[in-house]
């Protein structure tokens, strides 16, 4: 069961929702730390859940943050809501921190670059330019996959507005080369780092590196090299070296995506990026076969292939026929 508390919550989306609602909630809460280290170092009973280590209610401000997590939980033990709540009354807690005003949602979810949590609202040129600057700060509290969702939304919506994005940007969507020279230091720089006799993970590392070195000097299959930073980020983690992101080490996606040379301009089919170039090849007949004249007249206008409006009009192609055109391509 997936619970989101003040500890496991991506970039604070859900409370930046909950504060929204109960305006009285940010003032009370604006002192609360809210350290991912407490999460081990607290002891059970400063839980409302104890065997889940879930909605801490170890100071005032905790348990009303704790009250307003429980408020958008889908199913939680009535033993935790009744937990929370007597952390309020002994804290007296007013009850007016928690009132509630009316909250118009009136951005769609494809406005965010998170939908599945509604971070990073993008809708006009400036709010992109200065989410940039909001999604590398909460990098710290996003896990991988959510890191490069967020920024190759980011990277389409600067596309669409105008805007030119900074290098680090197309590293953390993972649309730059990869050069496997950098990305094999910083493996062995990470074995290095390990005590003598953790042999375990350093073989690891090493096993990473030495599989690189068996390819070409530069690398852009995007898919494989999301998951050989995977790799890299579980690894990180069971090490404890994710502790040094940002200060000694890159992080897991850095690693891999490691210069500022872009890739060349490609398009996600079902979970593979295809070149443009790649797909500017097909005939203007393989577009009607494939999505009707239509389809044909705004791909390839004149029986010529448009290469400007290619990715945009594939994008926008629904799943099944974006897998028949991967196939295609293959």
């Amino acid at each position: 069961m997936s619970v989101i508390d003040q500890f496991s919550d991506p970039a604070f989306g859900t409370l930046h929702r909950q504060v929204t609602r109960m305006p009285a909630l940010e003032a009370f809460v604006k002192q609360a730390e809210v350290e991912q280290s407490d999460v081990s170092t607290l002891p059970d009973t400063a839980f409302a859940w104890p065997s889940e280590r879930k909605y801490p209610i170890h100071t005032p401000e905790h348990a009303a943050l704790s009250f307003a997590y429980s408020k958008v939980a889908s199913v939680l033990p009535a033993e935790v809501r009744g937990n929370i709540v007597k952390a309020l009354e002994a804290y007296d807690v007013p009850e007016s921190t928690f009132a509630e005003q009316a909250v118009k949602e009136a951005s769609d979810e494809n406005d965010y670059l998170v939908p599945e949590h509604r971070l990073f609202l993008v809708k006009t040129a400036a709010q992109c330019k200065r989410a940039q600057d909001d999604v590398v700060a909460a990098l710290p509290r996003l896990d991988l996959e959510h890191r490069a969702i967020a920024c190759g939304n980011l990277v389409k919506k600067a596309d669409e507005l105008g805007v030119e994005l900074r290098p680090e940007i197309l590293q953390l969507a993972g649309l730059v080369v990869s050069s496997t020279k950098t990305a094999m230091e910083w493996l062995e720089a990470r074995a290095n780092r390990l005590p003598t006799e953790d042999t375990v993970h350093k073989l690891a590392y090493m096993t990473l590196a030495k599989g690189l070195a068996k390819g070409p000097a530069e690398l852009s299959d995007r898919k494989g090299l999301l998951k050989f930073a995977s790799a890299i980020a579980e690894l990180d983690e069971q090490t404890g070296l994710d502790k040094h992101y940002d200060r000694r080490l890159p992080d897991a996606l850095r690693t891999v995506f490691n210069t500022e040379k872009q890739a060349s301009k490609s398009v996600d089919l079902g979970g593979t990026f295809i070149s443009v170039a790649k797909l500017a090849q097909l005939p203007a007949s393989f577009w009607e076969d494939l999505g009707g004249k239509e389809l044909s007249d705004e791909i390839a206008p004149g029986g010529v292939v448009d290469q400007s409006k290619l990715a945009t009009v594939v994008d926008t192609l629904p799943l099944d026929l974006k897998l028949t055109l991967r196939a295609q391509c293959r």
